[in-house]
């Protein structure tokens, strides 16, 4: 009995310290978003002078004026629209190579080929983009931008869809075969629905990549009237003078799509970031 209640107690004090641990960190990673919000409805004073406390009197007119007057409003959907369509191209593409890749002609070498893309870092990119591009007109369009995003996390979604594919049962497969089912039916019939973890991580992942990215966009795009919704809020920074109120207003309206997506697809991206950890 009297070990039973040790037992027991110390059960309690390490649920105690891990629920501890767990608040402090809960609330160590959401301040800095809370701050965000709160400088967002104060001028300059009172971000000097009160930077930690509740604004005084809430200007919301800072949400306004950073939607028209710094045009992120027009950038926003500039951003919107090239991560749609970012996500669409490489949706089909990767869950489509995947499929051949790892259930119809199994190629161990094209897959470890799509992987070695990971490694390449991004700067690396910047000037044979440009050259391409240029040759191609596409400077300073955000088509160029689109094709761009599209072939930096092409790699990354392919073997994020690689181990998930490998991971659907192939008896599917061969009853779908039996059934009379060709292998376009097979594949956007049975194994695109039961990937929808997959193609929910690879979105997920993919479009916080390009929602974030700043420096494609300063290579690539330069009219103002065209630049994406990173590049808008990086010029809301002045060389002497920054309105911050103003600033923490454009990172409030470039975070709510972000956590919107993940909200939307949290429990699909778990299962697609957890697929095939467990075999047999």
């Amino acid at each position: 009995m009297e070990r039973f209640l040790k037992r027991s107690l110390r059960y309690r004090v390490t649920a105690v310290l891990c629920y501890a641990i767990m608040s402090i960190s809960a609330v160590a990673a959401l301040y800095p978003f809370i701050w965000v919000v709160f400088s967002s409805l104060k001028d300059n004073n009172e971000i000097y002078s009160n930077s930690f406390g509740l604004p005084k009197a809430a200007m919301w007119s800072n949400y306004a004026e950073a939607w028209k007057g710094a045009r992120v409003g027009r950038s926003f959907v500039n951003s919107i629209l090239v991560c749609l369509v970012t996500l669409a191209v490489l949706t089909v593409i990767t869950s489509m190579a995947s499929y051949i890749l790892t259930r119809v002609t199994k190629s161990r070498l094209l897959s470890v080929y799509f992987s070695l893309g990971i490694m390449i870092p991004v700067h690396a990119l910047l000037i044979p983009s440009v050259l391409i591009f240029k040759g191609l007109h596409l400077i300073d369009h955000l088509s160029g931008l689109m094709i761009v995003y599209t072939a930096v996390n092409i790699s990354f979604a392919m073997f994020i869809m690689n181990g998930f594919m490998e991971g659907i049962p192939r008896e599917l497969d061969e009853a779908a075969t039996i059934d009379g089912c060709g292998r376009a039916g097979i594949f956007f019939h049975i194994v695109f629905p039961v990937a929808k973890p997959g193609i929910a991580t690879v979105a997920t992942i993919t479009f916080l990549n390009c929602w974030n990215d700043l420096l494609l966009g300063l290579v690539l795009i330069s009219t103002p009237a065209r630049k994406t919704l990173s590049m808008t809020i990086s010029a809301l920074k002045g060389s002497y003078v920054t309105q911050y109120g103003l600033l923490c207003a454009g990172f409030v309206i470039s975070i709510v799509p972000v956590v919107f997506m993940y909200l939307l697809f949290q429990k699909q991206v778990i299962a697609g970031m957890t697929a095939g950890a467990v075999k047999g």
